[in-house]
């Protein structure tokens, strides 16, 4: 199985396939939601990934910050990189998965091989194939440089590339919506 890890070309996260407990997984014991108006500046960690060999990389890197940006802005924050309260993290990787099916007797019939030797067991199947994202935004109080919420999504990622920014969006909308105090 091709199982390259990649950092990435990504993108993301598509709001397809969904976890059981939710779309965001947060260590709860650890993270409660922020109260992002006791912050009032932010800046983003430098990222440090491997060029995925695609154009579309360092597009959809900046994409992400946009709308990371974007949000913080609309709950009071400032992008600053002189002394910023808040340092975001991101740690992204990506997946080459293998959709499979288990085979049954209904679309699937055991074979007859020679005489009194017949066959048939349940196998896993491949029938398609596809990337899936992991995004994990970590955001750091800068003074103390522990951090102070950690939220991670995993989606299948979207095949075509026009569909990126629009996922991008939804990913980050997902990431404020549990981040954040109500």
């Amino acid at each position: 199985m091709n199982k390259t890890l990649k950092i990435l070309s990504f993108f993301f996260l598509a709001v397809v396939s969904g976890c059981g407990s939710g779309p965001v997984l947060v260590d709860a014991e650890r993270y409660e939601p922020l109260d992002l108006g006791a912050y009032q500046a932010f800046d983003f960690f430098q990222i440090d990934a491997e060029d995925t060999g695609t154009p579309e990389f360092a597009q959809n890197i900046a994409y992400l910050k946009e709308a990371i940006s974007q949000k913080m802005e609309m709950y009071g924050l400032r992008q600053s990189s002189t002394n910023p309260d808040l340092k975001i993290n991101l740690g992204i990787v990506v997946e080459d998965k293998v959709q499979t099916r288990e085979t049954n007797l209904a679309t699937d019939p055991f074979l007859y091989i020679g005489q009194r030797s017949y066959t048939w067991k349940v196998e896993e199947i491949p029938v398609g194939s596809y990337k899936e994202g992991t995004l994990t935004m970590h955001l750091v109080d800068n003074a103390s440089e522990e951090p102070v919420w950690v939220g991670t999504i995993q989606r299948a990622l979207p095949k075509k590339a026009k569909n990126t920014p629009g996922t991008i969006d939804d990913v980050v909308e997902l990431l404020f919506q549990k981040m954040t105090k109500k």
